[in-house]
């Protein structure tokens, strides 16, 4: 008999609370056999009554499936995951020979890229109940004591915890219920407890020692090639054609910097304007392009300017095409973005440096040249140029500056205002020779930068093609 199990306080506004949490994120956690339960478990579970958690008993992988195979790319993250499945599925074993597996997983990093469908994947792996901890009543830390109880009455049992620092954030005495039932976790090698965040920093490090949420995870977004992977995925599932001129390589420059729920908004926004049928290349740059493009209190009027500018930083960063890839331009309203990919490698000498800094200036330096005027909105970029310039020579010594970087005492200051103004010179003298080259550049590719800033602005978004085709 398959079944699942939800148990919810009787109290009408917890109920209503209930009624209101968004139920597909629990749809894929599908049916459990129950003959994988204990005895003790099924008598505990049916005689005791559950008020702040989701009881659910996942499915286990069919035939054939490879764990965690829905999940496109992430392929480091995955490896992890694996093992930290492997290390619970066996953590009795490991117990027995005084090793202890890690009792807590932290998921983490910007929303959209795959935390949650992470989350449902893991789980079908791992052949156990699983307790998701639902923090909308009224006492948070009442309801953590009991879900950690309840996992305890079970054998083998994993605690999944979605959105932690917002649930820190709600109530501070959260932390301390979490460290007392994360310490009592460490006598039970059979609770796991599944974690994740959108932000890592707001979570206290004293839940992130070892025996508590010790397993960090980053989720990044995914490269331009895992975009197009999830983006031939949906495809396939709204039995969708691509067009005949479709290049992957161009696609996948211009979706990266996308989150994964970005791709899937992309394949929505383009069915919805377009129809199913006769998808072309044009329609998807298009959606690509309604879906990045979300500024928010943007002008009614696009500003040719503003298409200059990016079009320096584009013309000034394909004269480096050993350190960069273009992607794409776009513009809307006084807002302006340009994407480049730096190419791998090991190691970025002297002149990657520069070359940063160079096209960091050459948004604002192409709008005074052809322009004849700069404008507000260009202090981020003249930031980084200032950034790169100063970390070159405080932190990686070059141009003979070591007098500049004392030996370092241990609680003792060593940056006299004698030497900072020393280090500051060396920065503005680098900055002004990176200056000069790079107007000398710009003057003399400037028909260049004057096209390649009129067609983004008549056009609002140019794909990486459109942008070498113009530039030459």
């Amino acid at each position: 008999m398959n079944y699942q199990l939800r148990k919810i306080n009787e109290d009408e506004a917890l109920e209503q609370e209930q009624e209101d949490l968004k139920e597909e994120d629990l749809e894929d956690w599908v049916e459990f056999d129950e003959s994988t339960l204990t005895s003790e478990s099924k008598e505990s579970l049916s005689t005791k009554e559950v008020e702040s958690y989701e009881l659910i008993y996942a499915s286990k992988l069919k035939e054939g499936e490879v764990p965690l195979e829905r999940v496109i790319g992430h392929e480091a993250q995955k490896e992890e995951l694996l093992s930290v499945i492997n290390w619970f599925k066996h953590s009795k074993e490991y117990k027995a020979k005084g090793i202890s597996v890690p009792k807590g997983v932290i998921l983490f990093g910007e929303p959209g890229n795959g935390k949650s469908l992470f989350i449902k994947e893991f789980i079908k792996c791992c052949d156990c109940p699983v307790f998701v901890f639902k923090g909308e009543q009224n006492n948070i830390v009442r309801g953590i004591n009991e879900t950690f109880k309840k996992a305890r009455e079970v054998d083998h049992a994993i605690i999944v915890i979605d959105e932690l620092d917002l649930l820190i954030n709600h109530e501070r005495r959260v932390v301390r219920a979490l460290q007392e039932n994360l310490d009592g976790v460490e006598s039970y090698d059979d609770i796991l407890v599944l974690t994740a965040t959108n932000s890592i920093s707001d979570i206290p490090d004293a839940l992130l020692r070892h025996g508590r949420l010790e397993k960090l995870l980053r989720v990044p977004y995914p490269t331009g090639e895992e975009a197009l992977e999830i983006l031939k995925k949906y495809f396939h599932e709204f039995n969708l054609k691509f067009p005949e001129d479709f290049i992957d390589e161009e696609v996948a420059l211009s979706l990266n910097g996308i989150t994964c729920a970005g791709v899937k908004a992309v394949v929505n926004d383009l069915v919805l304007r377009n129809g199913f049928d006769n998808i072309t290349s044009e329609m998807i740059d298009n959606s690509i392009y309604n879906i990045t493009d979300r500024v928010k209190d943007k002008p009614k009027q696009d500003n040719l300017e503003v298409a200059i500018h990016e079009a320096g930083h584009a013309v000034v960063a394909k004269a480096f095409p050993e350190y960069f890839k273009i992607n794409r331009l776009n513009i809307s309203g006084a807002s302006g973005e340009f994407h480049a990919n730096e190419i791998e490698s090991d190691f970025w000498p002297y002149e990657k440096i520069i070359a940063d800094i160079k096209i960091s200036m050459a948004g604002v330096l192409a709008q005074k040249i052809i322009c004849g005027r700069g404008s507000r909105g260009c202090e981020d970029d003249l930031q980084d140029a200032r950034v790169d310039a100063y970390n070159m020579f405080n932190m990686c010594g070059y141009s003979s500056c070591w007098e500049t970087l004392p030996h370092i005492v241990s609680g003792k200051r060593t940056e006299t205002s004698i030497k900072r103004r020393k280090m500051e010179r060396k920065i503005e003298a680098l900055l002004r020779k990176c200056e000069k080259e790079t107007i000398k550049y710009i003057k003399a590719h400037r028909d260049q930068i004057s096209a390649l800033g009129k067609l983004l602005y008549e056009k609002k978004h140019l794909k990486s093609s459109e942008i070498l085709s113009c530039i030459g």
